[in-house]
């Protein structure tokens, strides 16, 4: 009697049992070695199945939208509090963007399907196979748009030896090296029975990923520190109620920091830190009346509060005398014909100002898709902002420390960084995360972040309103994290080191390259098919 052969289509409990493990790879389980056999359960249903490349991607979109569901589950609280719609408008909006996001991995599985022969095969042939399927998903990740850009390869971002191979194509190169051991595990599972000679290029890729990663490290530690950039880093802890308040109710999230600032002893600081959006109101032009002297009366659209804000910042500079780098929404002319910016507004001693004006701004957000083809569609959904991006450059110099200074979101692209700040010694990233609620959203927008110290070979100072405030060295590791919602200081001197990385030098090409090769074997397979039906 045959053996019946199992249905294509009962491709559910695979995918949910994926979409289980990789839930629990990431925050706010941290269950990181999970990322190695997350998607083993689906990659070996490949080849005991056989299914179709559509039946493939049915099944990859299922655990992506499982997985999406869950990792963004933060998404319907922050649509509510920044838009206030109704808990079930923004649950269905969540199921719509997990849906889409979903495509990810069923595009994935579709392609190693459809590319990737199933047929058991001896170590070597079983390796090749799984670099050629890591390199798959590596290039879906990097190629197809998300609106928070992350990766297979965060899952070990408490893992600085993990990520250490970041530094030559990005964190895209770290998912590459886990979905390929996934690729082993599931080709040793699949069979009948189990062939356990495939653990040895398992053992391979491990050793050679933990000995580069291990090599990095201790040139990142040994290489010689050439000059120290001495930060005080100030997390005010603003709450969600004030940012929604109107007039004084909102000036506490000003008065904290102001506090914090004010009680430590800055003789040995060289930049005050604060994060994005402390500032309660639009840091303005205008002069401030018969507070500062001289200044002729003009036209203007600042209410006094606004005003008075502006001036109690510039007493406060005064008093410090030293650099203070903080965030503000700011209008750049007096009548504010022109739409507001995100900044960062670095004060001088000297009374000099240098603005930085967010670049990438957050969709839906910062802005709406959409609105400079049709105008009307801006007050259409409530709580989202029309900011227009900048054009200033981010870079700082303070007490002879090249910085990069850059705002939230940002920090989530490489090659924007690497672009801007091609001098830069040090990162500052100011994030406010105040919308998006509490954990595990604050913890998955540190995970992305802290991926570029190591492909740009760049500390991170990174000052958050609620938390988590960290400084994340070169090699990845982060230092003295805050924990989230409380009033904290730090103080880190962050050294300045002469390191470079092979990311540095070529960007994002290898992966460009790669994503194209991805493209035409999907298209040759195609062809080849198609003319064997012929």
């Amino acid at each position: 009697m045959t053996k019946r052969k199992p249905e294509a289509w009962r491709f559910w409990w695979p995918a949910v049992a994926s979409a289980a493990l990789a839930i629990l790879a990431f925050p706010p389980f941290d269950v990181w070695p999970l990322a190695f056999v997350a998607w083993v359960p689906l990659l070996a249903w490949l080849p005991r199945v056989q299914p179709s490349p559509r039946q493939a991607f049915q099944a990859g979109w299922l655990a992506g939208t499982l997985l999406h569901l869950v990792f963004y589950w933060w998404l319907v609280h922050t649509m509510q509090a920044m838009s206030g719609f109704p808990w079930i408008l923004a649950l269905i909006l969540h199921l719509i963007y997990a849906a889409v996001m979903g495509l990810h991995q069923g595009l994935a599985l579709w392609l190693v399907r459809a590319l990737v022969p199933v047929a058991a095969v001896g170590p070597v042939r079983a390796l090749g196979r799984a670099l050629a399927m890591g390199a798959i998903w590596a290039a879906v990740e990097f190629a197809v748009p998300y609106l928070f850009p992350w990766y297979q390869g965060n899952a070990f971002f408490r893992v600085p030896i993990l990520e250490q191979v970041a530094d030559i194509v990005g964190i895209p190169g770290v998912s590459l090296l886990c979905l390929a051991v996934s690729s082993l595990l599931a080709q040793a599972l699949a069979a009948k029975p189990v062939r356990w000679p495939l653990l040895a290029p398992v053992a391979l890729i491990l050793a050679l990923w933990l000995g580069y990663g291990a090599w990095r490290i201790a040139q990142v530690d040994a290489a010689p520190v050439q000059k120290t950039l001495r930060t005080l880093v100030v997390q005010g802890n603003a709450t969600l109620h004030e940012k929604l308040s109107e007039g004084t109710k909102r000036l506490p999230m000003l008065a904290r920091p102001e506090r914090l600032t004010r009680a430590e002893d800055l003789t040995d600081i060289d930049l005050v830190i604060w994060p994005e959006g402390t500032l309660p109101f639009f840091w303005v032009e205008d002069p401030v009346g018969d507070k500062e002297p001289g200044k002729p009366a003009q036209k203007t659209r600042a209410p006094q509060i606004l005003r008075d804000m502006k001036w109690r910042v510039l007493q406060l500079e005064k008093t410090i005398q030293r650099p203070l780098l903080t965030g503000s929404l700011r209008r750049p002319e007096m009548l504010w014909r022109e739409e507001a910016r995100n900044s960062a507004i670095l004060f001088r001693p000297d009374a000099s100002l240098q603005y930085y004006d967010k670049k990438i701004l957050l969709p839906f957000g910062e802005y709406l898709p959409g609105t400079s083809l049709i105008p009307a569609l801006k007050e259409s959904i409530p709580g989202v902002s029309h900011m227009d991006p900048g054009v200033l450059s981010g870079q700082m110099d303070v007490a002879g420390v090249k910085l990069l200074v850059n705002i939230c979101y940002e920090a989530l692209y490489p090659a924007f960084l690497r672009a801007e700040g091609p001098n830069a010694e040090v990162l500052v990233n100011l994030t406010n995360d105040i919308w998006f609620g509490p954990d595990p959203a604050p913890t998955d927008h540190l995970m992305v972040q802290t991926a570029r110290p190591v492909e740009l070979r760049r500390p991170l100072v990174r000052s958050t309103a609620t938390g988590i405030t960290v400084y994340v060295d070169a090699a990845g590791r982060m230092h003295e994290p805050t924990d989230l919602n409380v009033e904290a200081v730090r103080r880190w001197q962050v050294p300045v080191k002469a390191l470079d990385s092979p990311y540095r030098v070529w960007g994002d090409a290898p992966m460009w390259l790669l994503t194209a090769g991805v493209v035409l074997a999907a298209v040759w397979r195609r062809k080849s098919l198609t003319s064997r039906a012929v």
